[in-house]
This record gives structure tokens, sequence and C-alpha cells, in this order.
């Protein structure tokens, strides 16, 4: 039986043990002829040739085309037949580590050459494979010449970079140790013998890490190891051996064969205790940078926050504290407005971002009015220029097509950001620009080019890759000063990519920057520059509405901004004292409810569906517009589903609300 296992196939064996290299090529070192022994899929698809005259031309003519840029000169430094010949003199195998393309994918490989155990020692064996496993892959490559080598000179040549090698056979459970090396023989690990599962168990109750013992006899036995090759083909398991009081981590391959010689199972053992260290190493400084991001990100929010919420605190008790002087308590307010702004913008980048990494941004496109939004932006911006001591200028007369198909939220949100951001980085007396422009494109299609351009501090050439990116700041002193998330460009980035538009930026350190959007909008009019526009009439004087608001604070604010527009507003606390009043005070009181989402005892999901089934078509129809704090398009869709007529989010704008009142109110009277 010894015998029997001993010759199963020197080949079998060397075929065992070639599956873990890309390539394996056999070299005559004395006229330097070589022929490939083996090729995997993906080393085949470079298409080098298979066999040749002269392998040191050979390599450095091929490999350089397909070796990773910054390796090639060490490769090509090294590689050469003076070095590898004394390597092999000296020590018997030359080897080197550098990285080779495979397609567009850098894999770091190790090449060794190992010259054959034969009297003459004319021939060598060149294998490369991958160490990437703790980066990519591991695989493995030699070369071999099969007319003139045998498979037996393979194995062993393959088998010197395992621990051990053991051929099994699966139906008695009878095995041979093919090879090991002098540090495994010190184990004291049977070179032959019966039942080779149990024998292994055993030996690995006082040799194994005492940490992966269990791990390892839960998995190593013959069911669940014959059952995953039947499946598979080969079985991998790494774990700890103890080499004296050193744990030392292995990798176990175990690989079925089934040939002419019979069935048989090879299992090897090598060293991949460097590999795994530093994979570890590598694990602890991903962990370290996560952690150091996260604090950083979270300090930059600390600071952002404190800013805005301390300029409100400060300027709430000024104006308390001048409640007889008019001016400084209008400019108190002025002050607490433009930082409660401020702060709603870092939620809002916050949530903008959550929700692009998560997928879940949706458009919502619909008519949109360019000229509103040119007047909103030019509202908001003035001031903010107005504040830092800039001239800013708004030119769009080009544009004459004004209302389009469009997200006019997000459209509006990318040229703030921008502008925002301009004004931000731009120092006192500079200037900043928004120019619009219009051209003809396909269809009923039009190009829209907005640009900002400012001679503020610019943008490093460094920095510039990564303008886009999300929490990022370029690290200069007068830009640390600068509040904010790091979200602005990325979100804006995103939503135009959204909006199947582009984005692009120039920009010189110390003189200014320019940046360009440019969106293809679907045009709902002629030419409109002319076009006389009117407010939309809002007049909702006696109008009834019930507020659903379990907070106080929000509730007075809600209810004191629609009693000064002249409607007549009732509270309750919750869905269910809203579901009870609306009821109570009868078809046709109430011309609209305003529901909050989240409350106690009934939220406002169940108080809509629960007036929707209330009896008469008047509570079909009754304006019910969710007013939640709850801002992602889900929720939106959520409230719809349930019944509401519409959503505006917390904190809203007044005029905006009253404009929905208005709108839903009319559309049920109809």
């Amino acid at each position: 039986m010894e015998k029997e296992l001993v010759n199963v196939s020197q080949s079998s064996i060397a075929q065992a043990l070639a599956t873990d290299y890309f390539c394996i090529y056999y070299v005559n070192v004395e006229d330097d002829r070589f022929i490939e022994y083996s090729a995997s899929p993906e080393y085949r698809q470079l298409g080098l040739p298979t066999m040749g005259d002269d392998l040191i031309t050979f390599a450095r003519t091929n490999f350089e085309e397909i070796i990773h840029p910054d390796d090639q000169e060490r490769f090509l430094d090294c590689f050469v037949k003076e070095n590898i010949i004394k390597s092999l003199d000296h020590c018997g195998s030359f080897a080197m580590t550098f990285r080779m393309m495979f397609g567009d994918v850098p894999t770091y490989v190790y090449l060794k050459i190992t010259r054959m155990i034969e009297e003459e020692a004319r021939h060598a064996v060149i294998g490369i494979s991958s160490v990437d496993e703790q980066i990519r892959a591991r695989m493995a490559y030699e070369e071999a010449h099969q007319a003139s080598i045998t498979y037996s000179r393979v194995a062993q040549a393959l088998s010197g970079d395992f621990f051990s090698t053991y051929v099994v056979d699966p139906d008695t459970d009878h095995f041979v140790q093919y090879s090991a090396t002098d540090e495994y023989e010190k184990l004291g690990v049977e070179q032959e013998g019966e039942d080779f599962f149990n024998v292994s168990r055993k030996n690995m109750e006082r040799l194994i890490y005492e940490e992966d013992r269990d791990r390892f006899m839960g998995t190593f036995t013959k069911e669940k190891i014959m059952s995953i090759l039947e499946r598979d083909g080969s079985f991998t398991m790494k774990y700890r051996l103890m080499f004296g009081d050193t744990p030392v981590f292995v990798s176990m391959k175990a690989t079925l064969l089934d040939d002419k010689h019979g069935r048989h199972l090879i299992v090897g053992t090598y060293n991949i205790d460097a590999q795994m260290k530093r994979e570890q190493e590598y694990r602890e400084r991903m962990a370290e940078a996560r952690t150091s991001a996260r604090n950083d990100f979270l300090a930059n929010m600390s600071h952002d926050i404190r800013t805005p919420m301390n300029a409100i605190v400060g300027y709430t008790n000024i104006a308390k504290g001048h409640l007889d002087d008019r001016d400084a308590v209008v400019s108190a307010l002025d002050r607490i407005g433009s930082s409660s702004h401020f702060l709603l913008s870092l939620i809002n980048d916050i949530l903008d971002i959550s929700k692009i990494e998560s997928g879940k941004m949706q458009l919502s496109n619909g008519p949109c009015d360019l000229g509103a939004i040119f007047r909103r932006i030019e509202d908001i911006t003035a001031l903010q220029a107005k504040d830092k001591s800039l001239q800013i200028a708004y030119q769009h007369d080009t544009v004459h097509h004004l209302k389009v198909i469009g997200d006019e939220l997000r459209i509006e949100q990318v040229l703030i950001n921008i502008i925002s951001n301009a004004i931000k980085y731009t120092p006192e007396g500079k200037t900043v620009d928004l120019v619009a422009e219009e051209f003809p494109a396909a269809g009923n299609m039009n190009k829209y080019r907005f640009i900002v351009r400012d001679s503020g501090i610019g943008i490093s050439e460094e920095y510039l890759p990564h303008l886009f990116e999300s929490f990022t700041r370029e690290e200069k002193t007068t830009v640390n000063r600068v509040q904010g998330t790091g979200l602005g460009l990325a979100i804006t980035a995103k939503v135009v990519e959204l909006m199947g538009g582009t984005i692009s930026v120039k920009s010189t350190l110390g003189e200014g920057s320019e940046f360009t959007v440019e969106l293809e909008l679907e045009s709902l009019e002629d030419d409109d520059s002319d076009e006389v526009r009117a407010d939309v009439d809002v007049d909702l004087l006696g109008r009834r509405v019930l507020l659903v608001e379990d907070n106080a604070i929000n509730a007075e604010i809600a209810a004191m901004i629609l009693e000064e527009h002249g409607l007549s507003v009732d509270q309750a606390k919750n869905g269910q004292a809203g579901l009870e009043r609306a009821l109570e005070m009868g078809a046709g009181y109430y011309d609209a409810i305003l529901m909050d989402i989240q409350m106690p005892v009934m939220n406002g999901y169940e108080a809509t569906r629960a007036i929707r089934d209330l009896d008469g078509d008047y509570y079909k129809s009754l304006p019910i517009i969710a007013m939640s704090a709850n801002a992602y398009d889900e929720d939106v869709q959520a409230c719809l589903t349930a019944g509401m007529n519409a959503h505006i989010a917390k904190p809203f704008n007044p005029a905006d609300l009253l404009k929905l009142l208005h709108t839903e109110i009319e559309i049920a009277a109809w």
C-alpha cells in the first residue's frame, strides 16, 4: 500500500501543487531554452509564448509590457542572467517580488527560480506565484520543460513552499508523507499510517494554538472535508501551529484527485505567517484611519454646529436686552435668521449625502421656473455678499426659455451651493459673478450653462482632484476658518450627475476659481423674456385650519404665522385628538388640516387613514398636508400613500406654507 501511494502519481502531485501558480516554466540554465509546463486562463490571456530559445530576452521583452510601470526599472535591473546564476550557485534559488498587470488590475507576484535536483544541475523551474492574498490573491507560477523533466521533479520543486505534503487514500484513510521541512519534522508528526483524519486531530490537540483549537476540531472531520471536496474540488483552512512557544499562521489546502491512478487526497500545509501579520497591520491601520476620519468629522461638525448656535443664543440675549431699541432687535433677528439658515444647511448636507450614498435620492421633475430661481438666488446670495463686502453680479439676459421641466429645488440647491462656496472663499473687496447662458439642443431641449466665477483664494492643483469628495476641505490656514461640513460640493456634483448634467472647475491659486454646470432641460414655452409675472394670490382670510402638532413650540410658531395671515386655527396635541376634533366639528367646518407625523397615541399616518375612513365625501377630499421633519423622499411618498395631499418639511418657509395651503384649498373647492 505504501509503495502504491508513493507512486500515485508524481504527475498527480505535481498537478495538484501547480494549481497555486499562474504559470510554470522549465528552463535549461546552460542554453536558456524554456518551455511552458502549465498556465492559468488568466495568464494565457496575456498572449505570451509557451516556449523559446532565450529566457532572459523573453522575460525582459515581454514582462516589461505587463509589469507595473513603477516596478519595471527594478525588474530589469535584477532580472539579468549574471544575477540569477550567482544566486542559484550560492543558495540554489533566485527570487524577487513585483507587480504584474492583468488587464487594469495590478497584482503582487513572487518570482522564484529553483535549481532542479539532478546531478548535472542543468535545469531550473521558474514559478511566479501571487503574494497578494492579504491584498488581492494567492496563486502560483513556475516554469517547466515537459520534454525533459519528470512530474516528480516538478512536484519536488513546488513542495519546497510547503511545510508538509501528504498523500491520503480517501477510501482507507491510509496516508504517506510526501515531503516535509526540517522545521515540520521536529513537531514529531507521523510520516505514514492509518486513519489520517483521527491521527491529524490527535496531533492538532497538542500542536494547534489554543484559540484556534475548537474551530479546527469542529471543521476537520472526514465527513465535512470530503463533502466540501466533492462540492468544490478543494478545501482551505487557516490556523496557527505552535513551533515551540511561537504561534505561526499556516494554511492547509486539500485537493481531491480522481484520475487513471485512482482517487487520492493531497494535503499540503504552508507558512502564511508574514502575510497574516501584514494583513493584521493593514486592518489596524485602516481601523485607525476610519477612527481618525470619524473623529475629525465629528470635531468639524461640533465646531460648525456650535458656531451658529452660539450666534443664535448670543443674539437672542442681545435682543432681549434691547427691547426698547428697535434697530438693535431687528439687527439681532437678522443675525439669528442668518445663523439659523446656516445651521439648517449643515443638517440638510448630512441628510442629502446620506440619501445619495444609500441610493435613495430621487429627482422630483416637474414644471420649473428658472426666473423664480434666479430671483431667489439673488435675494439669498446678495445678502451673503453684502455681509462680506463683496461685489456680486448676476447675468442671465441670454436665457429666454425660463419655463422648463426639471427639479426646481435641486437646480436651486446646486447654484446656491456653488455661489455660497465662492462667497465663503473670496476675501472682502473681491468679486463673485453668476452667468447663465442658453443654447439650443435637439428637439424641444435647451442647454443651460451656469458659470460661477470668483476672484478669491483659488484652489491648489494638488487639491483639485479631491474637490468633489465628501467631508474634505483644503488644509490651508485661510480656509480652515471657514465653516461647513465639507459636503456642499460633493452633494452638488452628485445632484448634477443625477440630473444628467456635467460640472467642471478651473482654478488658479491666489487668483480665483470658475465653476461651470451644464444641464439639458425640456422647454415648456416659447421665448418668454418679456412675460409679465404676477405673484400667486394667497388670500386665506377667514379660512379654518386644524393644526395637529404635539410639540408646543412648533404649534405656537405655526399658529402665529397662520393667524397673522387671517386664518382661524384650532389645535390638537396628537393624531387621536385631531381625529376626534375633526369628527366633533363636523363636515365642512375645516378647510384644511396640517398634520405632524411623529406623535404619541396616534401618529400622522394613522390619523390620516382614520379621517379618510370616515363617512362622507368631505372627509375623503379634505386637504391634509403633512408638516413634518421627516423630509426624505420616501417620507414624502409615505405621506401620500397614507392619504395626505401634500408635504412640507420643517423648518418651513411661511410663504411656501401659505402658497401650498391656498393651492390645496382651491383644488378641493373644485
